[in-house]
C-alpha cells in the first residue's frame, strides 16, 4: 500500500508542477507586486535585524562561549532540564529572533550527540520574536508605547520557560562536572560565522519570498471566502478574520491585525497580538525547520507554538490593565508597519556585498 502511494505521488508531481506553472503565468503581475514587497521586507527589516544576531550566535557556539556561559548557570540548566550549552541557546533565541534558536540547537546537536534528543525537545521553546520586533514594531509603532512591547516580549519568554519546564519535568539531563571549556576566537571562526550567517539569511529570505508566492497563488481568494463564511457565523468583521489568518500564516502581517481590530478593547487586542507573536506564523516555523538541519520538525514545533500562544495571551490579558495606556488607544493605532516607503535598503546591500564571498565559499 505504501509503495502504491509513493508511485501515485511520483505520477502526480509533474501534473502539479505544470499546474503551478500555469498559475504563475496567469498571476504574473500580482506575484511580481508581492515579491517586490517581500524583497523590500527582507532588505529593510529582516537582513539588518537578523544578520548581526545570527553571526554573534554562531560565534558563541563555535568559540565555546555558549558552553562556558551555560556552565555558570547549572541551577537554571537543572530547572529547564537542559545541557549547559542549551541554556545559552535558549537565552539567545529569545532575543535574537525566531530562527536563531533552531540554528544554534542544530549545531549543538551535531557536536554533542549524547544530548541530541534534549536539544530536539527544546527546539519548540527556543523560539522568540526578539525585542526589536516586540518592542520596536508591536509596542512603539502599533500600540504607541514601548511598555506594551515589553509586556508582549516578557510574556513570550515566560510562556517558553513554563512550557520547557512542564514538557520536560519528567526527563533528566546528565550534567557532568567537567573543566570549563577554553574560549577561542580565530580568524577561521569569524569567516565561518560570516558564511553561516549569510547562508541562513538566504534560507530565511527565500522562505519569505516563497510564502509570498504561495499566498498570492492560493491564499487570497480562499482567504476571502473563509473570512466571509466565518464572519457570517460569528458576526466578526471579515476583514478582521482575514488579518488574523494572514498573521498566522506570516507574522510580519501583524500590523493589519491592529488596524482591523481597532474596535476591540485594548486588553483583548494586546492579548491577541501577544498570542500571534508567540505563535510566530507558519512562515517563521518553516524557517526554523529549514535552518534546523533535521533537528526541528513541524510535528513537534507546531503544538508547542500553539500552546505558547495560548499561554502568552492568557498572561497578557490581565496584565494589560496595568499599562498606562488609555482604553481607547486601540482606535488610534497608526497604520504603519515595519517596512515603510522611506526605509533604506543600504544596510542590507552593504551586508550582502561584504558577505557574498563567504556565501559562495566552498566548505
Amino acid at each position: 500500500m505504501e509503495r502504491l502511494m509513493k508511485q501515485r505521488a511520483v505520477l502526480l508531481m509533474p501534473a502539479l508542477l505544470f499546474f503551478l506553472m500555469i498559475l504563475l503565468a496567469q498571476h504574473g503581475a500580482e506575484i511580481a507586486a508581492v515579491l517586490r514587497d517581500r524583497v523590500l521586507l527582507c532588505l529593510q527589516m529582516l537582513i539588518p535585524s537578523l544578520y548581526g544576531c545570527t553571526a554573534a550566535a554562531l560565534l558563541l557556539r563555535e568559540s565555546g562561549a555558549a558552553e562556558r556561559i551555560g556552565a555558570h548557570c547549572r541551577l537554571t540548566a537543572r530547572l529547564l532540564r537542559l545541557p549547559s550549552a542549551g541554556v545559552t541557546a535558549f537565552a539567545v533565541s529569545q532575543f535574537a529572533g525566531y530562527p536563531v534558536g533552531a540554528m544554534l540547537l542544530a549545531g549543538l546537536a551535531e557536536s554533542d550527540a549524547e544530548h541530541r534528543n534534549a536539544y530536539a525537545q527544546a527546539a519548540g521553546c527556543c523560539f522568540g520574536c526578539g525585542p526589536a520586533f516586540a518592542v520596536g514594531l508591536a509596542g512603539a509603532q502599533l500600540f504607541g508605547t514601548a511598555a506594551a512591547g515589553w509586556l508582549l516580549f516578557g510574556a513570550g519568554i515566560l510562556s517558553n520557560v513554563l512550557l520547557l519546564i512542564l514538557t520536560r519535568r519528567l526527563r533528566t539531563v546528565t550534567q557532568r562536572e567537567t573543566a570549563l571549556p577554553e574560549i577561542r576566537l580565530t580568524a577561521e571562526m569569524l569567516t565561518d560565522a560570516a558564511s553561516g550567517a549569510m547562508r541562513s539569511m538566504a534560507q530565511i529570505c527565500g522562505m519569505v519570498l516563497l510564502f509570498g508566492v504561495l499566498t498570492a497563488l492560493f491564499g487570497t481568494s480562499r482567504l476571502h471566502q473563509f473570512a466571509d463564511v466565518c464572519g457570517n457565523l460569528t458576526g466578526i468583521p471579515p476583514q478582521s478574520i482575514r488579518a488574523v489568518t494572514a498573521a498566522l500564516w506570516d507574522v510580519t502581517q501583524i500590523g493589519a491585525v491592529c488596524r482591523c481590530g481597532s474596535g476591540l478593547r485594548f486588553r483583548l487586542l494586546l492579548a491577541l497580538t501577544g498570542g500571534l507573536l508567540s505563535f510566530g506564523g507558519i512562515c517563521a516555523q518553516m524557517q526554523c525547520i529549514s535552518v534546523g538541519r533535521g533537528l526541528v520538525t513541524m510535528r513537534k514545533l507546531l503544538p508547542m507554538r500553539i500552546a505558547a500562544s495560548i499561554l502568552t495571551a492568557c498572561m497578557v490579558y490581565p496584565a494589560a490593565s496595568l499599562l498606562p495606556v488609555p482604553l481607547h488607544a486601540a482606535a488610534a493605532f497608526a497604520p504603519r508597519t515595519a517596512v515603510s516607503g522611506s526605509g533604506s535598503v543600504l544596510p542590507a546591500l552593504l551586508i550582502f556585498c561584504t558577505g557574498f564571498p563567504f556565501l559562495i565559499k566552498k566548505d
